[in-house]
């Protein structure tokens, strides 16, 4: 034993040092590669011992902190973490200073790095450090360049892009930006214009605390212009009252770093100084509360984890709140400029787009402008996490201040992020004790939407409304929401389960914003548990106090207890106390059976054939089979094979009866993106599919006229067991090849052809000869109107649309706000919009007026989801996918109808694999072969043979 011993010790010793290998750039080395050995190189060396700045950040919100508290904490963190782990650093770098290995370097403590000149044997030394994680070149910064510029003329007035951000209604109450300081980091400004020069603060403060200059000037100038015009969208203001800038009583202090030599450590220096120019921690009226910047690295390689984040997350904590420009890469996928993908959460490292304000203010709802770079972000994440920009603001004929003392009109998303950081220095002025992040989420949260309904990566969450963030604050108070009482576990399956509660109140304006999920193996009894156990992201729209809200948290083990515990916040970060501890257990593993094992089929030119594979999900024990089908290997011409899933019912439809209280419950199923056709010839696909519908929300609760006369099916209030209507269309409607003009509403989720004759509570399978009959569900179950919800209908040219809002579960549970959509041509669009409640006891589908056919997309399982657009048509318009899916309740099974389309082909033999993939962890991939010979004669041709 004692022999081995040396040996682990050696083993862990490599181990340890293979671990500690810095990460270096692509960039850096190919900069040493093409150098000469005596040329000095700046690098950026990042050290592996960083502050944990996120879980004080967290903290200090959890504490309520004051703005001069989180301030002191961080920075002194930031500085104590320095000044314990560089000595070892700069001894090294001051010994080789001397031989002149190392021309200069500099020590930074925003991040715990270094920027070095030096010889390539020195960064070759520093590659071998332990305590070194990673090594970048000190690359060039360039400007996020307006697309355009032409003079302009002084005007008495304001600028109708501070109109469109309702910047003036602000003033007029007296908030006008008073006592709070900008940053631009930017070309630098002219100091002397009449917009600016009375408002920069170096008139009666030292200069190093309001000037950043790495060439060392004292007083500001402009190398380009850039800066000082993206400074008056900010604070401009003239004495005769010509006013470009959001926030006109608001200060101003600047860093010219994207000059000549613009290197990413001088900019990084400017983000160091930004959190305390006087040098004291202890003081936070010297910080900004904001710093708009519009420049960009090209060809940075690690924007998502390295010094970028660490250095912005850092200032981000601080209480500033950073704001970028999303780049003028114009309407590709993915094109803002890095670092501004960054996304630690929905505002950090703020990207804005541009809008055209001609456009907007001419009606269009689609203003954005060409240049405007896109989302999603290239750092990954779910949610609102994965969409940049994060708003928008006027970026198109923005005129503002120019050097020399005249005005110049700018397009590009320059123009558009000084309008957000001016917003928060004007906000600040109203809430001066909230953090930049807090006015950031105002902001975020109460953007006018534009373009596709919800967020999305051309606008984010839409133009900026200051006056909207404003009313949104409301008070700042410092009482939590009201605690979660009733945390509970619903609807398992064998790898998820879903969380419901109810949104508790809370006295802000806003209510409760947000919620801190978390999960264990072992019991949350206490806050010690709480904080130890995993935190499950929360990226939804938070409803409103008493809704209930739900969550399904996935890739979780079979037959596994997990225990939960949640907390809600408001918009002032005040946080609950910590909720009921709930639990759970997923169900045990699912058993994939697939039949036959192959195909084999022998047929002759132009005729089609249809066979089967049937799929089940065999287990004795509660479980769920996961599946997806998948066509490849395919010798087939393209387009000759379809795939349609049939799911076979679970039980007598007759027999399922239940009563209101006692609702029965049988095993689920649904299938996934696409489906059909039905025998008439329906098909449906969603959104989630590539070729899918555009999920688009048109709100017509207070367009439409409401449905106020229920008429009862029974006993129950009719809007419990009942139906509105008939409505009528306003055009000629073909459902199943019968001309329809008027529809029904029931209670209960579904569109009916006729007036039903009893209770419908109890959802059925389709198609079903038991009534009702002749209907499109989108959300079928045993839903209750009594105490709340509306349904409002509108009949709009060539489509009329029924619109269920806050519409309850029985007995008064759960928000449902879903849409239908008719139009004249046949379509039918179901648009799901907040759907709070359980969702797995519903039927979706439709079915023709006498029961003998129909299409169901989901039938007690889980399938609709928030901000889900599905489809159906008789006449599609999208191609048929070669990958589909869906869910089994053990006992349950489903068809695969396989249609093959031989047209004219050559004769010979063809083939294609039928790929099942499922999350039975015994057999996770079933292949079935099939093959076809087309023969140029006929034969006796009978149906597909299994081939044993």
């Amino acid at each position: 034993m004692k022999k081995l011993v040396p040996i682990f010790v050696f083993l862990l010793l490599l181990s340890s040092l293979m671990q500690a290998q810095p990460e270096v750039s692509t960039r850096l080395l190919n900069a040493m590669r093409n150098s000469n050995p005596e040329d000095y190189i700046r690098v950026l060396v990042y050290l592996q011992d960083q502050v944990d700045i996120l879980s004080l950040d967290a903290k200090l919100y959890r504490e309520n902190a004051s703005l001069e508290r989180r301030a002191y904490e961080v920075i002194t963190a930031l500085q104590n973490k320095a000044n314990s782990t560089q000595p070892d650093m700069i001894a090294y770098f001051e010994n080789n200073l001397e031989n002149r290995s190392i021309f200069k370097y500099e020590s930074f403590w925003v991040a715990n790095m270094f920027m070095v000149e030096c010889k390539s044997s020195i960064i070759k030394n520093l590659m071998n450090r332990s305590d070194v994680g990673l090594m970048d070149l000190d690359a060039f910064l360039e400007l996020d360049r307006p697309v355009d510029i032409r003079p302009a003329e002084t005007l008495v007035g304001s600028e109708p892009g501070l109109k469109i951000i309702n910047a003036n209604k602000l003033w007029a109450l007296g908030i006008t930006g008073q006592g709070q300081i900008v940053l631009d980091i930017d070309t630098g400004v002219d100091p002397t214009h009449p917009a600016l020069n009375y408002k920069y603060r170096g008139n009666h403060v030292p200069s190093s605390q309001a000037w950043f200059d790495p060439a060392g000037t004292t007083t500001p100038s402009d190398c380009d212009g850039h800066g000082t015009h993206t400074m008056g969208t900010m604070t401009g203001r003239s004495a005769a009252g010509d006013t470009v800038g959001v926030a006109p009583d608001a200060e101003w202090i600047a860093a010219k770093t994207i000059c000549t030599s613009p290197h990413t450590a001088n900019s990084i220096a400017a983000f160091q100084w930004s959190m305390s120019p006087d040098g004291n921690p202890n003081t936070i009226d010297d910080m900004p509360a904001a710093i708009s910047n519009s420049w960009y690295d090209p060809n940075t390689t690690n924007e998502c984890s390295g010094i970028y984040k660490t250095t912005l997350d850092a200032v981000e904590a601080a209480g500033i709140a950073v704001v970028f420009s999303a780049g003028n890469s114009g309407s590709g996928a993915s094109t803002i400029t890095k670092p501004k993908n960054i996304n630690t959460d929905e505002v950090n490292i703020w990207a804005t787009g541009a809008i055209s304000g001609a456009s907007y203010l001419g009606g269009s709802t689609n203003p954005i402008a060409s240049f405007s770079s896109r989302g999603p972000s290239l750092c990954g994440g779910t949610g609102s996490l994965l969409i940049k920009p994060e708003a928008s603001a006027p970026g198109v004929g923005v005129r503002s201040s120019y050097p020399g003392g005249g005005y110049t009109t700018m397009d590009g998303t320059s123009m558009a992020s000084p309008h957000v950081a001016g917003a928060v220095a004007l906000l600040k002025s109203f809430a001066p004790n909230l953090t930049g992040k807090q006015i950031k989420m105002a902001l975020y949260n109460t953007a006018k939407d534009l373009g596709t309904p919800g967020e999305d990566n051309t606008y984010g969450m839409g133009l900026i409304d200051v006056y909207a963030a404003f009313i949104s604050l409301g008070t700042p108070d410092n009482t939590p929401p009201d605690p979660i009482t009733d945390l509970s576990v619903i609807d398992p399956t064998s790898n998820s389960l879903t969380l419901s509660w109810t949104v508790p109140f809370d006295s802000s304006m806003n209510g409760v914003t947000g919620f801190d999920i978390r999960m264990s193996n072992a019991p949350i009894s206490d806050s010690a548990t709480f904080y130890a156990a995993a935190e499950i992201p929360f990226t939804g729209q938070v409803d409103t106090a008493g809704a209930i809200e739900t969550i399904t948290i996935f890739g979780l083990g079979f037959s596994s207890t997990y225990h939960f515990a949640i907390r809600a916040k408001d918009v002032w970060t005040n946080w609950s106390n910590i909720s009921n501890p709930a639990s759970g257990a997923t169900y045990g593993a699912p058993q994939v059976s697939v039949t036959p094992t192959s195909l084999h089929r022998v047929l002759m030119n132009n005729q089609t054939y249809i066979d089967t594979l049937h799929i089940g999900n065999v287990s004795v024990n509660n479980s769920t089979l996961d599946y997806s089908i998948t066509l490849d290997n395919n010798t087939f011409p393209t387009n000759s094979i379809k795939v349609k899933i049939v799911p076979n019912y679970v039980a007598d439809q007759d027999a399922i009866v239940g009563t209101k209280d006692k609702p029965s419950e049988t095993g689920g199923l649904s299938i996934e993106g696409s489906g059909g056709p039905d025998l008439f010839g329906y098909e449906w696909i969603d959104s989630d599919e590539p070729n899918g519908p555009a999920y688009v929300w048109e709100d017509i609760s207070t367009t439409g006229t409401l449905a106020n006369t229920w008429t009862p099916t029974g006993t129950y209030d009719p809007k419990d067991e009942g139906y509105a209507g008939p409505l009528p269309l306003g055009f000629d409607f073909k459902f199943y090849g019968a001309t329809q003009n008027q529809v029904y509403v029931s209670s209960n989720g579904p569109l009916l052809f006729s007036a039903p004759a009893a209770n419908i509570f109890t959802n059925a399978q389709i198609p079903s000869a038991t009534a009702p009959n002749g209907l499109i569900s989108a959300f079928w179950d045993d839903l209750d109107g009594r105490t709340q919800g509306t349904v409002h209908y509108k009949q709009d040219g060539n489509k009329f649309i029924v619109q269920f809002t806050a519409w309850q579960k029985y007995s008064a549970t759960g928000s449902l706000t879903f849409q239908y959509v008719l139009y004249s041509s046949g379509k039918v669009m179901i648009y799901y919009k907040e759907m709070n409640a359980t969702l797995t006891s519903a039927t979706v589908g439709i079915e023709n007026l006498t029961g003998t056919d129909g299409l169901q997309v989901a039938y007690n399982a889980a399938y609709v989801k928030n901000n889900l657009a599905l489809k159906f048509s008789a006449d599609p318009d999208w191609l048929a996918s070669n990958s589909t899916g869906g869910m089994l309740m053990n006992g349950t099974s489903a068809d695969v109808l396989l249609t093959f389309n031989a047209e004219d082909y050559p004769a010979g033999n063809y083939g294609i694999d039928v790929i099942f993939t499922s999350n039975d962890p015994l057999t996770t991939t079933v292949t079935v072969p099939v093959t076809m010979e087309i023969v140029a004669i006929p034969v006796e041709l009978t149906s597909f043979t299994a081939v044993a």
